[in-house]
């Protein structure tokens, strides 16, 4: 996934992100106008028609965030030790002054012993006391101090508001048809249910990515996988939250949580960010990506890389080339397991949030997609198939089968553009937009032969697995399971 900005938006600029292995794009809220995303996201659409492929585009919202106010005669140079006190714009306090915005409210939510980092953790305060609605705290690590500079407060229970500026940007995703939201500096599962309510106020219906980037997200990481629709290893502001040593365990743990509620996990923050300025990437850097390929991680993000580096193209290609000969290593030296069902609980979640069916009356219902997504993996490895093919309307089966990371490549086909789309954003699916006004399955087969050749993925004799629900006409969910041999046309 790379994100768009500057570098990158042209028309031009945009192909060879996409000739170069781009599988999804991301328009970062937090910079830029609505207008100037429009422009870009629409240029997107038109790149994909043009070069045939599925382009999803995920939009970052800002999110609750929080910065230091004015400050006067800046820089201004804290020294470890030295006292200093948090308040409100316009007030004068004894001592160093640090203001706050007044919108911010975060002051009454501080208590002593807490953190205040500021400047992504470069400069550590530590709360001491409270006087009204000021807050008095010691310098632990010193250094310059500018205004706006962000602040991270990782021991404080802060609440979450869908701010105005959130709010507006996702009635602009929804009217925009975004694949997408990522919400912002989630703490726990309800923050995630605030976004969804806000998009179906507007008559949206939009999957959401939660961003793990805060340290009370760890403690609550298994309720908001289980309440969003994807994940992210966002390792900027959790490395902040977070003593930067657990940052490759939590990683680890967060793709983990991903994979066994069969949710996506994008692993994101300065995967090559050298690039920005230099042509080829660190040592560290290459071993990184190809370290989140091994933890089984869905996608792997650049951020200022391509939206404002000198080499956005050459640093796609340059993840793609390390990507790629990782998960060889990875298919060549990985024992193989036999597949573990899901499990009907979070499988009733996971279609609830992606399909626009009614809600399921039996828990159990979902056994049976289930089991035969994990027969089918387990069927494909014993077998030898050349592509496992799930039919689907909100592309729930091919999401199923992707947990299982199976040895062939899954073939998505589904009706529906968005979720051809969506389905870039999950390990190892190809999707295909067809319409299938037939009666039999026999019928279905013939035009999965047919795409498939078409394509040439597959060759005559080759053997696929199919997966569907029959009879057709009343799509139940998937309940069948095909070996079919190709033949010759």
């Amino acid at each position: 996934m790379a994100t768009l900005g500057p570098a990158s938006r042209e028309e031009t600029v945009l192909r060879g992100l996409v000739r170069a292995g781009v599988d999804l794009f991301r328009l970062n809220l937090s910079h830029g106008t609505q207008e100037q995303h429009r422009e870009t996201l629409r240029r997107v659409r038109r790149v994909a028609t043009e070069e045939g492929c599925h382009l999803p585009v995920v939009l970052d919202l800002m999110g609750p965030r929080y910065r230091l106010g004015q400050i006067p005669d800046e820089p201004r140079q804290l020294k470890p030790g030295q006292e200093v006190v948090l308040g409100t714009q316009g007030e004068e306090g004894q001592g160093q002054d640090v203001d706050l915005p007044v919108e911010a409210g975060i002051l009454e939510h501080l208590e002593p012993s807490e953190r205040v980092l500021i400047d992504g953790g470069l400069i550590e305060l530590r709360v001491e006391s409270k006087r009204g609605d000021r807050v008095q705290a010691r310098v632990v690590n010193g250094g310059p101090v500018k205004t706006r500079k962000g602040i991270n407060l990782p021991d404080s229970a802060l609440p979450f508001k869908v701010s105005e500026k959130d709010r507006s940007d996702i009635a602009f995703a929804v009217a925009e048809g975004a694949d997408y939201l990522a919400a912002s500096y989630v703490g726990d599962a309800s923050h995630v249910e605030a976004v969804r309510g806000v998009v179906t106020e507007h008559g949206g219906r939009i999957p959401i990515i939660a961003k793990i980037e805060r340290a009370t997200a760890i403690e609550c990481l298994d309720k908001i996988t289980e309440a969003a629709d994807g994940v992210m290893v966002a390792r900027g502001d959790l490395g902040v939250e977070v003593p930067l040593y657990t940052v490759p365990v939590l990683q680890k743990k967060i793709v983990a949580a991903g994979r066994l509620a069969g949710k996506p996990v994008i692993v994101a923050t300065q995967m090559l960010e050298s690039m920005i300025e230099q042509p080829r990437p660190t040592r560290a850097e290459a071993t990184d990506v190809a370290n989140a390929v091994f933890d089984g991680a869905d996608v792997l993000m650049l951020s200022g890389e391509t939206a404002a580096g000198q080499f956005p193209v050459l640093v796609v290609e340059t993840m793609a080339r390390i990507a790629q000969e990782a998960e060889e290593y990875a298919r060549d030296n990985t024992p193989r397991h036999t597949p573990q069902p899901l499990g009907h609980a979070h499988a009733r979640r996971t279609w609830a949030l992606e399909s626009a069916e009614p809600a399921l009356d039996s828990e159990a219902t979902l056994e049976v997609p289930d089991m035969v997504s994990a027969a089918a993996v387990y069927a494909a490895e014993q077998l030898g198939v050349a592509r496992i093919v799930a039919f689907s309307q909100s592309g729930f089966t091919a999401r199923l089968v992707a947990r299982y990371r199976p040895e062939s490549p899954i073939m998505a086909f589904t009706p529906d553009d968005r979720v051809a789309r969506q389905l870039q954003l999950v390990w190892g699916v190809r999707p295909f937009v067809a319409e299938f006004q037939v009666g039999s399955l026999e019928d279905i087969v013939q035009v999965v032969e047919r795409k498939l050749l078409e394509a040439k993925l597959v060759r005559p004799d080759d053997r696929i697995i199919i997966l569907m629900g029959h009879p057709v006409r009343e799509r139940p969910l998937t309940n069948l399971m095909r070996v079919h041999r190709i033949r010759h046309l």
